[in-house]
């Protein structure tokens, strides 16, 4: 579970600092949780469905599974004209070289990603298009992440290198104060993304009772569907992300004419403060 890039655009981010201002109405504990060695590990687990002639699920197999580390690293750290950001990095057990940095400004509007490094993948997306390969969503699964947020691989054009990435304009991940009827823009480059929280829901994980809110995405994807979980003492507890109707294509068999339900999960299995 991968990362993100993007290239900046200086009159986009003056644009965008209006935003970025703490005022001192909210309190911390309204806000996503962004201390200094808070740490998080997550379990993602792949089913994959497989349709029949019909229309109907027939078979069912598993696909790669994988334990991430996120943690927060520093608090009040300056990045170009940005200062009092929040830096968090994550990395895959597997690959525990390839870490990814990603910058916040946690402010009382909302939690901002403004920049990043490393992201893992060079694949490209469309999320025009009327169906999408197999191939394509296994490549964009792998760039999603578990940081706060959405990754997509249609920005990761420089893959494992440190170079530091801006969002232009910054990405809002959250509003605040989370509540039930908020909706806020994410992104409109490369492609629309609204989040909206419509319920709270109780998530066990780790044995533990969270209290989350429900936080989804309208997006121009046909058949997706991208949901966040997140409680405002832990941060992010479970992350769905599920494509439908995708066409299996493969190098040997380019015109089977199949369509696969692809379900990732991510869960907290380990948190410490």
């Amino acid at each position: 579970m991968h990362r993100i890039i993007i290239i900046s655009s200086i009159l986009l981010l003056f644009n965008s600092c209006e935003q970025l201002v703490n005022i001192g109405d909210l309190r911390s504990s309204q806000k996503y949780p962004a201390q200094v060695g808070h740490e998080w590990e997550y379990y993602t687990e792949w089913l994959l469905e497989y349709y029949d002639t019909t229309g109907h699920i027939d078979s069912t197999s598993i696909g790669p599974s994988e334990n991430t580390i996120v943690r927060i690293i520093k608090e009040s750290d300056t990045l170009g004209f940005y200062k009092d950001l929040v830096l968090f990095e994550s990395f895959d057990l597997s690959t525990p070289q390839l870490v990814n940095k990603t910058w916040y400004r946690n402010t009382d509007s909302g939690l901002f990603a403004i920049a990043y490094s490393n992201a893992g993948s060079s694949q490209f997306v469309w999320p025009k298009q009327r169906h999408i390969a197999l191939e394509q969503v296994t490549n964009f699964i792998s760039t999603i992440g578990i940081l706060p947020g959405f990754a997509d691989g249609n920005t990761a054009l420089y893959p494992h290198i440190d170079t530091v990435q801006y969002y232009s304009p910054p990405r809002k991940v959250l509003t605040y104060p989370l509540m039930i009827g908020s909706r806020w823009i994410e992104l409109t480059i490369p492609f629309f993304r609204e989040r909206y929280i419509d319920k709270q829901q109780i998530i066990n994980a780790n044995g533990i009772n969270y209290n989350c809110y429900k936080i989804e995405s309208n997006m121009s994807w046909l058949n997706f569907e991208f949901n966040d979980y997140i409680d405002l003492n832990s941060g992010l507890i479970k992350r769905e992300v599920i494509a439908d109707s995708i066409m299996l294509v493969t190098v040997a068999n380019p015109d089977s004419g199949a369509f696969v339900k692809s379900t990732t999960i991510s869960k907290l299995v380990r948190e410490r403060k």
